[in-house]
């Protein structure tokens, strides 16, 4: 796990906004895409479309009882392979405080993945996806100083998207396989709806179930802001709901910018133009 720097007196309160926002999100009359993936933690069988880039550039901060951890920056690049397939490259730059006051800095892992989505796509009743991801140390200094633990990491997770009167839900459950430690089972569900044009609400409960121990479970509130046709803020706030016994309350926080390019794909854009041709 990860931690924050300057969310740690986020008051209870805020679970309740997130559950609210939760339950508000859900039930917007706007139309709704259940688009997971940043700044959420729960992904979805999107893909950036092909030829296209998603970029994200973000402040990643998570804070528990024994430590602070800051990413900045944390650089997520995606690229579209076809309308189906995406890769994935992430890696973040470290700042870890210790219980000790203690701060470390340094390189974070990296991670290489492809999601693959086999069947639909967006706007339809049902998409649903692989997303095969390989976490890896990049530098053996950020081993030893404790900012990452030795060893890679192999996450094989599914994502599913289902539309149900009005109101598409994302969903992910996937198997997380670590070199030197105990395997834990992650799972996510997710929403979001347009309250304006440019601006979407978004809200999440996101889990981890580690081998042999218990299930922390996470709840999360979101937004994006659509500034141009290729760059989006993104925004989120999160606080355990169920906390593993080793950590104790988890907070989340993100931010960040998204940018598209050339710019945002969408199926729909795509079905107009053959129209126009023909």
């Amino acid at each position: 796990m990860k931690c924050n720097v300057t969310l740690c007196l986020v008051p209870r309160r805020l679970l309740h906004y997130v559950l609210v926002a939760t339950v508000a999100t859900a039930c917007l009359p706007a139309p709704a895409v259940a688009q997971g993936g940043p700044p959420l933690i729960t992904d979805d069988p999107d893909t950036p479309g092909p030829g296209y880039w998603e970029i994200n550039i973000a402040v990643l901060m998570e804070k528990t009882h024994a430590q602070r951890r800051v990413e900045v920056p944390r650089v997520d690049l995606n690229y579209g392979v076809g309308r189906r397939i995406q890769l994935k490259f992430e890696m973040p730059w470290v700042a870890l405080q210790h219980e000790e006051q203690r701060t470390e800095t340094g390189a974070g892992n990296a991670t290489v993945g492809v999601k693959w989505r086999f069947i639909g796509r967006e706007g339809e009743r049902i998409a649903w996806s692989i997303y095969p991801q390989l976490d890896f140390n990049t530098a053996h200094a950020s081993v030893r100083k404790g900012i990452e633990d030795e060893g890679r990491q192999f996450l094989m997770p599914t994502e599913i998207t289902m539309e149900m009167f009005h109101l598409e839900i994302n969903g992910e459950v996937g198997r997380n396989f670590v070199e030197n430690g105990s395997g834990s089972w992650i799972f996510g569900l997710s929403t979001e709806g347009h309250v304006l044009p440019r601006l979407e609400l978004l809200a999440e409960l996101h889990g981890e179930h580690v081998t042999d121990e218990s299930t922390g479970l996470i709840a999360v509130g979101a937004g994006r802001f659509k500034l141009t046709s290729t760059m989006i803020v993104l925004l989120a706030v999160g606080h355990d709901v169920r906390s593993l016994p080793d950590e104790g309350p988890r907070t989340y926080a993100y931010a960040g910018i998204q940018l598209n390019l050339p710019r945002q794909f969408t199926f729909e854009r795509e079905a107009d133009r053959r129209r126009r041709r023909r």
